[in-house]
C-alpha cells in the first residue's frame, strides 16, 4: 500500500462513518419540533393549530388532549355534584337521625306517662273497690241495725199477742 492510499482510505472511512450517522437519523420518526414533519411546505393551510402546523401525530395528540381536558372538566363537575349530593344526603341523614332521637325520647316520655296513668288508674280502682267494700259493710251494718230495731219494736207486740193467745190461767 502506498502513502496516498492511506489518506484516501481514512477519508473513505470517515465518510462512511458520517454517512451511517446521518442514515441512522432517517430511521427515526420526525420530532415534534420539526417544521415540515413529512409534509411539503411549512405554511398553515387554514389558521393556527392545523395538521400543517403540527403534523398528523401532534394534531391527534392535541385533539386527544382537548378531549381529555373536556372529559376531565365534565368529571370534575360531576364530582362536585356528587359531593354536594353526598353532603346533602349526609345532612338529611343527620337531621333524620336527630329527629329519630327526638321521637324516641318523646315516645319514651309518652310511655312513662302512660305507665304513670295506668298505675294511677289501678290505684283509683283499688280505692274504689275498697270504698265499695266499706259501703257494703256500712249497708250491712245499717240493715242489721234496722233488723234489730224491728225486732225490738216487734217484741212487745209479740209478747202481748202471745199472752192474748194463751188460755186464761183459771180455765184450766
Amino acid at each position: 500500500m502506498s502513502r496516498t492510499h492511506v489518506p484516501a482510505g481514512l477519508c473513505l472511512t470517515l465518510l462512511l462513518l458520517a454517512g451511517c450517522q446521518s442514515a441512522s437519523e432517517l430511521i427515526y420518526e420526525p420530532k415534534a419540533s420539526d417544521p415540515l414533519d413529512g409534509y411539503e411546505g411549512s405554511l398553515a393551510q387554514a389558521g393556527i393549530n392545523t395538521e400543517m402546523d403540527w403534523g398528523p401525530k401532534q394534531n391527534l395528540l392535541l385533539s386527544e388532549f382537548k378531549t381529555l381536558k373536556e372529559t376531565h372538566a365534565r368529571l370534575e363537575k360531576r364530582l362536585e355534584q356528587v359531593l354536594a349530593e353526598n353532603q346533602n344526603l349526609k345532612n338529611n341523614l343527620q337531621s333524620e337521625g336527630s329527629s329519630l332521637a327526638q321521637e324516641k325520647a318523646l315516645r319514651a316520655q309518652a310511655e312513662a306517662e302512660t305507665e304513670l296513668l295506668r298505675q294511677r288508674r289501678r290505684d283509683l280502682e283499688a280505692r274504689i273497690l275498697s270504698l265499695s267494700i266499706e259501703k257494703a259493710k256500712l249497708e250491712q251494718l245499717n240493715l242489721l241495725a234496722k233488723i234489730d230495731n224491728l225486732r225490738r219494736s216487734l217484741e212487745p207486740a209479740t209478747t202481748g199477742a202471745a199472752e192474748a193467745a194463751a188460755p186464761p190461767p183459771g180455765n184450766r
